[in-house]
């Protein structure tokens, strides 16, 4: 009797057994993601047919008069589950690309004596044109796409998807970056050790589209058509590299600069603010030892966290942020051990929430500090009692 299908949710009886080739075996047992540790198939297990797509199986074949079945290929590996859907784009290719080969393998079956010569001509449309001319190399290069994934060259030219998900204008503000970076990208000591297959440029389009679209491992391997350790090893390295190749500029912009992009009525209103700060959390995974958990355990958030200082012109450009201490610190201790009075010029003024009780720390630098009005009379109360 066939066994239950052994991904997660799948009810269905019968399929396919775990091949006995070590490499594809585990790329089987890694897909199928039981989440049980050192989960090993035993005999018998299987897995639904519905969890592999006609590109995974060998087509019919005759031998003689006998046809035999198709079959699945050694190196199939399943990858339709409920928690992974393809992109509708690489989807409607596949479809189309597979409409296109069965419409041409219905006309030779319906022409079994004609020789080739004669079916490219007996096709060709009203203009003369073959089809195997027009539909062949669109389906080479889509054929070409689907194996090696997205490349920054496939958005060259469209420099509203460039900026959607580079954050970047277009292809030749991204060309200018990496060449930036000079012959140091050819000496990286990567994350895990091995050097991607993605050649370099493709390497930080990776980086950059996971940073502005905070999209996860799996997504991102399923565009590029690599594995997520891949993703995680170029992903790692090259934030590191952009840290330390870019810790040493000077974000912070000129009062001219801020002046100039501020927004018209902004600048009316407020024309005076240098930069709009907030105490800024994010989530920590729990660290083991106690004293850590201790020390990032944010009773704000109920959880762990980092917290930083985070600063942006009135123009939306990041341009300060502090150095990263635990959740239990307070604003006030955070602008305390920062630099950011020092960043500040006589004359100008920041904007923040009504938390940001700091107004006393910077009078000696003739600085002031805008709040909302209805917490603006405590401030400065506090402000007369000092």
């Amino acid at each position: 009797m066939p066994g239950q299908c052994c991904v997660p949710k799948c009810t269905n009886k019968g399929g396919h057994r775990f091949p006995k080739d070590e490499i594809v075996r585990r790329s089987w047992i890694q897909a199928v993601k039981r989440g049980e540790p050192n989960w090993e198939p035993s005999t018998w297990t299987v897995v639904w047919s519905s969890h592999f797509d006609e590109c995974d199986y060998n087509g019919r074949t005759q031998e003689g008069e006998v046809f035999r079945l198709k079959s699945l290929k050694k190196n199939a590996v399943p990858h339709l589950f409920p928690w992974r859907r393809e992109s509708r784009s690489s989807t409607e290719r596949k479809q189309r690309a597979r409409k296109r080969l069965r419409l041409e393998d219905n006309d030779m079956a319906a022409c079994p004596d004609v020789h080739v010569g004669a079916y490219e001509e007996a096709v060709h449309d009203e203009n003369g044109i073959s089809c195997s001319d027009r539909f062949g190399p669109q389906l080479e290069k889509e054929t070409q796409t689907a194996s090696k994934g997205i490349t920054a060259n496939d958005y060259q030219f469209n420099d509203k998807l460039f900026h959607r998900y580079t954050g970047l204008e277009n292809y030749n503000n991204f060309d200018m970056v990496f060449t930036s970076f000079g012959s140091s990208v050819m000496n990286m000591s990567y994350y895990y050790g091995f050097q991607p297959v993605k050649e370099l440029r493709d390497q930080f389009f990776l980086t950059l589209i996971k940073l502005r679209m905070n999209m996860l491992n799996w997504e991102l391997a399923d565009m590029f058509k690599i594995t997520e350790k891949e993703v995680t090893n170029i992903f790692v390295t090259w934030v590191n590299f952009i840290y330390f190749h870019m810790k040493d500029l000077d974000w912070w912009p000129s009062r001219e600069l801020v002046h100039y992009y501020a927004p018209t009525d902004f600048r009316r209103k407020f024309s005076s603010t240098r930069v709009i700060v907030d105490g800024t959390e994010m989530p920590l995974k729990k660290a083991k030892q106690p004293i850590v958990q201790q020390a990032t355990y944010s009773t704000y958030k109920n959880r762990n966290t980092v917290k930083a200082l985070v600063g942006v012109t009135p123009g939306g450009l990041v341009s300060y942020i502090s150095d990263i201490y635990g959740g239990p610190a307070s604003d006030r201790q955070i602008c305390e051990r920062s630099t950011l009075m020092r960043c500040m010029d006589s004359g100008d003024s920041i904007m923040a929430d009504k938390g940001f009780n700091v107004q006393d720390l910077f009078i000696p630098c003739n600085v002031t500090v805008n709040l909302p009005a209805f917490f603006k009379k405590k401030i400065e109360c506090l402000v007369e009692k000092l």
